[in-house]
């Protein structure tokens, strides 16, 4: 697995992002520490967290997945080894959400403590601040920039509208912005007006990818598997709690490939991305995965060494 460049930042990352949403909370100690050595000794390097996983889990305060991350990083000496990005903008123990200036220098301090770290690589803006204007969220982070607590800046589940207000004032303030995108994708398309806990989080539209390519923003894509609903053909998808995705041609072109490949699709999803470069209008696209185990890792890190022809991606592409 190779590194790329993160959307022209100063960040190199692996092509596979791990997602730590479920450290220290469904996922033992134990456990994360073996999915975190597997993928950093299978050549990745990018790791997504927030400061808020996973308040939902029982007995959780969301302080969890940073803690653990840290505690690994200051035992196992591999803190050099990773490029680490987390998340402001959620509530965090009852004081309020948002994205004022004084909320993102203090929820990074805070991040900055529990990581163990004196740098997060890849700062988001979690969510939206409609009440907060864009000026002063950006001023903000590139402040943190400034003073070397945060080396490149991203947003999660923003409106693509949203994203060209960012631009458009960062380019008139002289500011940095965001260099990625996090939001919810996968190779089937959705059915339209499904609804989401936030309404924002919907699948990255062909709009937004579009937009993200015409202005040099990766795709860090989360549900990139549709939370294992790939898995016996496409089966489990009816199960999925991510979304109601369109099966029908698209499915059985994949699985066709994939059986033909003697790979599984999940695999096949993932190279897809990996290929996005071959597709018009698209965006640098990594996959953002959870996985439970180290064969986990080593079965989506393999998918990377898949290799796409052109006639091949664009059959997946077209379909």
């Amino acid at each position: 697995m190779k590194n790329v460049n993160l959307g022209g930042s100063c960040l190199q990352v692996s092509e596979l992002c791990l997602g730590a949403i479920s450290f220290g909370t469904s996922m033992d100690r134990k456990s994360s520490e073996s999915v975190l050595d597997a993928f950093i000794d299978g050549g990745g390097n990018f790791i997504d967290t927030s400061n808020n996983y996973a308040h939902w889990y029982p007995g959780a305060t969301g302080d969890e997945s940073e803690t653990v991350l840290g505690e690994w990083f200051a035992k196992s000496g591999k803190r050099d080894k990773v490029v680490i990005a987390t998340k402001v903008g959620f509530d965090r123990h009852g004081v309020g959400q948002g994205l004022k200036a004084h909320q993102i220098e203090r929820w990074c301090d805070e991040s900055l403590r529990k990581l163990k770290t004196d740098v997060i690589d890849l700062y988001y803006a979690h969510v939206d601040d409609a009440d907060t204007p864009v000026e002063e969220t950006m001023a903000a982070f590139n402040k943190l920039i400034q003073k070397g607590k945060v080396r490149a800046i991203g947003a999660s589940n923003y409106y693509t509208w949203r994203l060209e207000e960012v631009r458009q004032a960062c380019e008139k303030l002289g500011l940095q912005n965001y260099c990625a995108v996090q939001q919810r994708f996968s190779y089937l398309f959705t059915e339209n007006g499904n609804l989401r806990p936030y309404p924002f989080n919907e699948n990255a539209n062909v709009e937004k990818l579009r937009y993200m390519a015409r202005f040099g923003q990766a795709l860090v894509a989360y549900s990139c598997l549709a939370g294992g609903g790939y898995a016996d053909n496409g089966k489990l998808l009816i199960k999925s709690h991510n979304a109601n995705y369109i099966c029908g041609q698209r499915l059985d072109v994949l699985n066709a490939m994939a059986k033909e490949k003697n790979i599984p699709a999940s695999s096949l999803v993932l190279a897809w991305m990996a290929h996005s470069w071959k597709f018009s209008n698209r965006p640098q696209i990594i996959p953002l995965f959870s996985a439970s185990s180290a064969g986990h890792i080593e079965e989506n890190i393999r998918a990377m060494d898949i290799v796409l022809s052109d006639e091949e991606a664009e059959r997946l592409n077209e379909a």
